[in-house]
């Protein structure tokens, strides 16, 4: 018997737990999208690919820092995860991968050479990136780094559960609620501290419950749920590690 290819593995696992993934990637240029749907059916799964190739892009439609970019540049940890986070938040997908490198012939430093690649995963309860140093052509260069993504995409899913077993906890929150119907949360306590809510950001709903990212005073940002089934609010637990989700 042949044996399954990675993304039709990972399309099983998607499929078997419902989660849905996105994914950003710029040196690799759409080849992880490409590979992921070339499983029949990988709609039930994979909403969309972005190529934020530009730093720009990568700050309008990631929501990258300017500051990350200045400080540890498009090549690190630092950006592919938050870049993942990014692509994460915006499409309300459960996991999401990103990719940033440098595939050459050109554009390489002594700290980083020529293929030298990042890898990102994030959910909502884990992030971690990873750095890899190929070599081969520009070509190769990608087609390593994509395969590597979907390896660590399959392992990352494999030990999903174990990151995601109470992924929200109850939480106390004072909102106002208006005649149409529409939420506006003002303040929340959690572990025995109040934090007020100094911005909202995007918002949107679900089988869980209406979502927001909220921002606090020290620019700690937070995915609160209201359940209107038991019209009990909840917090998205914070990654592992990491003060944002």
């Amino acid at each position: 018997m042949l044996e399954k290819s990675i993304e039709f593995q990972i399309g099983e696992i998607l499929r078997q737990k419902g989660l849905r993934l996105a994914v950003a990637e710029s040196c690799t240029g759409g080849l992880i999208s490409h590979r992921i749907t070339n499983v029949p059916g990988s709609s039930d799964y994979f909403v969309a690919g972005i190529t934020p190739y530009a730093n720009q892009a990568k700050i309008s439609l990631l929501g990258v820092r300017n500051e990350t970019l200045d400080k540890y540049g498009a090549v690190s940890e630092e950006t592919v995860i938050e870049m993942a986070r990014g692509v994460r938040l915006s499409l309300a997908v459960n996991i999401a991968v990103s990719v940033s490198g440098i595939a050459g012939p050109g554009g390489g430093t002594p700290e980083k050479p020529v293929g030298t690649t990042w890898i990102g995963i994030s959910t909502a309860n884990f992030e971690k990136a990873w750095c890899n140093f190929w070599e081969g052509t520009r070509a190769e260069i990608k087609e390593q780094t994509a395969q590597q993504a979907l390896e660590l995409l399959l392992d990352q899913l494999k030990k999903y559960d174990e990151y995601h077993q109470n992924s929200i906890e109850p939480l106390e929150v004072s909102a106002r609620f208006d005649n149409q119907g529409d939420i506006k949360p003002l303040h929340f306590s959690w572990k025995g501290k109040t934090y007020p809510i100094v911005s909202t950001g995007r918002s949107w709903q679900d089988e869980t419950g209406h979502h927001f990212l909220v921002m606090v005073p020290d620019d700690r940002i937070f995915e609160i749920i209201f359940a209107g089934s038991d019209s009990c609010w909840y917090i998205k637990l914070p990654t592992a590690g990491r003060g944002n989700i």
